[in-house]
């Protein structure tokens, strides 16, 4: 992992209700195959999003050593996040890009990101912290700051084109955005994918999940988009583009039997009656080669139901603010 993606990984790790910011998405690379974002600023006034963010944690000593470093937090420092893939990876074509807005010490971060290997390289009038790829499977990745409150990471060649867009205040090209912009207004975090789902499968640490997900089933989702909403009650919706109106009624159809299948047990396990609570208000639909589900889930029942499977850690009792 170079150390430019290990910097992404932790402006996401809080992967927000507005829509997306626009800005943020002229940002994002025109061939994106996947783009997804929160609004970290009212996650965080939800209880249910602090919750969220007080179970985050980062498995990666340079990525703690990172933080020490430059005193930059992504759960305080970043308000913002737009993150997009083309899903070409580990292709010499793979373009990624994170946006975020937030609260940046750009001379620390650069600096720091300097001291562990990274060479300026001046673009248009803005510094790139570069780290050359370490193999031809890989590609050149950048870290740039538009501002003190805009930070781009990604592959370098992504990082210039949304520079030059920025530049020329051009709007990024691409049938995705218009989804994401919609698919964004009114939630907290939202996604947007035009890979089918069975494709992420390798990404998956899981293989029991891993090989699910390549099931005739799940294989006949070609598209898919939703998103939640933080709030005394927790909202969220998806929808699924599947090949026929036969899978999308079939999606439904099996979502329905494990539901029912949940219910049923719902006086014999206590488990299985906390989950048959939360899917009391589950809808789904299918219109055409379309599925549509959504659920409203109280914050308190679903916090309580989390803390059953993971507890909160120790140091989760102090509020994020």
């Amino acid at each position: 992992m170079t150390k430019s993606f290990r910097l992404a990984v932790v402006l996401a790790l809080p992967l927000g209700a507005f829509a997306a910011d626009p800005s943020l998405l002229q940002l994002v690379i025109p061939d994106a195959q996947v783009v997804a974002g929160l609004q970290v600023d009212s996650a965080k006034s939800s209880l249910f999003g602090q919750y969220v963010l007080s179970h985050l944690s980062v498995n990666d000593t340079k990525l703690e050593q990172f933080a020490t470093e430059t005193g930059f937090d992504p759960r305080h420092d970043v308000s913002e996040i737009v993150v997009a893939s083309n899903w070409k990876q580990n292709t010499p074509d793979n373009r990624w890009i994170v946006a975020a807005h937030g609260a940046f010490n750009v001379s620390k971060i650069t600096s720091t990101a300097q001291a562990n290997g990274g060479v300026i390289a001046p673009y248009q009038g803005i510094d790139v912290v570069t780290h050359l790829a370490s193999s031809d499977a890989q590609v050149d990745t950048g870290l740039a700051f538009l501002d003190s409150s805009t930070a781009l990471v990604g592959d370098l060649t992504s990082i210039k084109a949304a520079i030059d867009r920025k530049k020329s205040n051009t709007p990024a090209d691409s049938s995705v955005l218009a989804k994401a912009q919609a698919v964004s207004s009114g939630k907290d975090f939202w996604f947007v994918t035009l890979v089918p789902l069975s494709n992420f499968s390798a990404s998956i640490p899981d293989p029991n999940l891993s090989g699910a997900m390549q099931g005739n089933l799940l294989a006949g989702i070609n598209q898919m988009s939703g998103g939640i909403r933080f709030g005394d009650t927790v909202t969220i919706s998806a929808e699924a583009v599947t090949r026929s109106e036969k899978d999308a009624q079939a999606l439904v159809d099996v979502v329905k039997f494990f539901a029912g299948l949940v219910q049923l047990n719902r006086q014999k396990n206590p488990a299985a009656g906390q989950v048959a609570t939360l899917l009391d208000t589950l809808q789904t639909s299918t219109s055409g080669n379309i599925t549509t589900i959504s659920l409203a889930i109280p914050e308190q029942q679903l916090e309580q139901l989390l803390n059953s499977v993971h507890p909160a850690p120790a140091k989760a009792a102090a509020r994020i603010n």
